[in-house]
């Protein structure tokens, strides 16, 4: 909590509206006239976060996510695209890596290796054509 308030953590705007109705919402025991108890919700007025309210959550929540890696729920991970070639073997020196990366989204890790491999095309397409430019230049023309 120390290093938290001191570096000023927060919340996503929809952490924030989740721990708002949370705190908003009361619960507590209530015996009817029959002599049982029940449950009974109530809900207390809205009133703005204090930054104690946002800092505890946010630990809370940095917890339950390193709680996960601890159980193994997620990993990290690294990503590695490399250019094949027609036998489907890897060309030499074509590739490119990125690591340190959380595996608990794999639409954002797809996206980010399609990127990756769109940069290994267009570096590929520019290192070719500049080839091409320096070649047709030592042409001897008579």
């Amino acid at each position: 909590m120390k290093i938290a308030y001191r570096d000023g953590w927060g919340l996503r705007d929809e952490d924030k509206a989740t721990l708002q109705a949370r705190l908003r919402r009361t619960t507590f025991a209530v015996r009817g006239e029959d002599g049982r108890h029940r449950l009974e919700e109530q809900c207390r007025p809205w009133k703005p976060l204090t930054r104690g309210e946002i800092t505890a959550e946010s630990v809370h929540l940095d917890y339950e996510h390193l709680r996960r890696w601890c159980n193994d729920q997620w990993y990290w991970v690294g990503l590695v695209v490399e250019l094949l070639d027609d036998e489907v073997e890897p060309v030499d020196d074509v590739c490119d890596s990125l690591w340190g990366m959380e595996s608990e989204d794999d639409d954002y890790l797809r996206e980010t290796a399609h990127g990756m491999a769109e940069g290994l095309a267009q570096g590929l397409l520019q290192e070719a054509g500049e080839r091409r430019y320096w070649n047709e230049r030592d042409v001897e023309t008579v």
